[in-house]
């Protein structure tokens, strides 16, 4: 069983090697790196973002509108089918990135800078290949809910990593509410008797008792926090885009992105 440790700090954490291993061990519950992106380059992405258009993910409520494909969607599936879906995936992420910058590359930057020199795009294998990283999400409001690969993808891949993160740029962000509540509260096999049934939430007892550290969406900003917390999306005013994906530590250390 996991044994949950206060956290250090309830504060936004900076960028750099030590809060990154902190939060890796799940001793701080995020790092925000303010003005990761400009207005500017906020306002030319939104823009391509809205040419585009959402998707929405099947029997999923509320409603997620997406641009991209997630490994989530295809758990129960065949998986030629995601990484078939991979290459649609990149050329749309491209085609909304060339009218401004890509995120993804610039986080990758700053985590060699900062992190590791091996950051780089999960790879299944030479049946299958690279993994797509980069979704760009409409989400009003998200269950409790868990992302963690050991439970969602034990027969892929990155279902070996040792710990799993998820970053979000806010492209867009509600003038109130939209917060996203990060709980200290890890997912072990037993708490799957909490699973709401039919739903992909948790019951919110399961977290009645955790600290919990409130990320406010502010356009620009670039947060990370531990996706195998429990963590939710609260309902706000205006619309709320994000551009995510996760970051997988591998048992070498290596990171890897894959959404």
């Amino acid at each position: 069983m996991l044994r949950t440790i206060k956290w250090q700090k309830l504060n936004d954490c900076e960028m750099n090697n030590q809060n990154f291993q902190a939060l890796l061990r799940n001793e701080i519950p995020s790092i925000r790196i303010s003005k990761f992106a400009s207005s500017e380059e906020c306002n030319k992405l939104a823009l391509a973002i809205e040419k585009v258009g959402f998707d929405f993910y099947r029997n999923v409520e509320p409603p997620i509108g997406r641009i991209g494909v997630t490994q989530f969607e295809y758990r129960n599936r065949d998986k030629l089918g995601y990484f078939d879906a991979v290459k649609k995936a990149n050329a749309t992420y491209n085609q909304v990135t060339s009218l401004s910058f890509d995120p993804l590359k610039r986080l990758a930057t700053t985590l060699r800078q900062n992190v590791s020199g091996k950051v780089q795009i999960a790879y299944e294998d030479e049946a299958y290949g690279d993994y797509f990283a980069g979704l760009i999400r409409q989400i009003n409001i998200a269950l409790l809910h868990i992302d963690f690969a050991q439970l969602d993808a034990p027969n892929w891949g990155i279902g070996n990593v040792t710990s799993q993160l998820v970053w979000n740029l806010y492209v867009k962000a509600p003038s109130q509410g939209g917060i996203c509540k990060v709980y200290n509260r890890q997912w072990q096999p037993d708490d799957e008797k909490y699973k709401i049934p039919g739903s992909y939430g948790y019951d919110s007892s399961l977290v009645a008792n955790s600290e919990v550290k409130h990320n406010i969406p502010l356009i620009g900003d670039l947060v990370i926090f531990n996706s195998r917390n429990f963590h939710e999306v609260l309902p706000g005013i205006g619309e709320r885009i994000t551009i995510s994906s996760f970051i997988g530590k591998m048992p070498g250390g290596d990171l890897v992105f894959w959404s």
